[in-house]
């Protein structure tokens, strides 16, 4: 994941202080609360790792396979601290304020294929490679997205036929579940998907990911 691709100014002038507001998402409480013990789960691996690195170096010891190890926790913590972000914000917390993250729909998806795993459930790969963030939808509208398909891979019979894409500023999510087959949070304003019968479509707007 590109550091360089979130913005860590925000906006200062009129970011509410964390704490003060609510979740507007829909279903995004549902979604944090869903990811939260997956994503603390890998963050104690990390940590374990990270500790078992400090001894070994305390010791005089060298990096194993050439600092390649700590590297990819690098990374993996860096998108970990992103979906924190994400979870917090989900549970009313507002961390990420106007931060976006352009390849920041692949950790989220993982990391719902990961909670849906434990919960028995399958979502497979996408059959296309998952699109950018557009940055005009930002955090919401990767929250919005992640709870959307958490939705529809609960509501679905068995692994659950889905695609994403962006379409200029949208992302425009298809999944294989008849439209009305769960609740309206967060899928308000869906309609039947273009793929045929059995098919739902979720446009997420900037305009609906605020």
């Amino acid at each position: 994941m590109d550091s360089k691709s979130i913005s860590r100014e925000g906006s200062r002038g009129s970011s509410p202080r964390p704490g003060t507001t609510a979740c507007a998402v829909p279903g995004g409480e549902a979604l944090a609360r869903a990811l939260l013990p997956v994503l603390l789960h890998e963050l104690s691996n990390h940590t374990q790792y990270l500790a078992a690195l400090g001894a070994l170096t305390a010791a005089g010891g060298d990096l194993p396979d050439g600092g390649e190890g700590l590297a990819h926790v690098g990374r993996e913590v860096e998108e970990l601290g992103w979906l924190l972000g994400l979870c917090a914000a989900g549970l009313g917390t507002d961390l990420v304020f106007e931060r976006t993250e352009d390849a920041g729909l692949a950790p989220l998806v993982k990391l719902v294929q990961m909670a849906l795993r434990r919960a028995g459930r399958e979502l497979p790969e996408p059959a296309r490679p998952l699109p950018a963030l557009p940055p005009s939808l930002g955090w919401r509208g990767a929250l919005a997205c992640g709870a959307a398909l958490l939705a529809a891979a609960r509501a679905a019979d068995g692994p659950l036929a889905w695609s994403l894409e962006a379409v200029g500023d949208e992302l425009v999510l298809e999944c294989a579940v008849p439209l009305g087959a769960f609740g309206p949070e967060p899928w308000a304003g869906a309609q039947p998907g273009s793929r045929g019968p059995g098919w739902t479509c979720l446009r997420i707007t900037p305009a609906s990911a605020r």
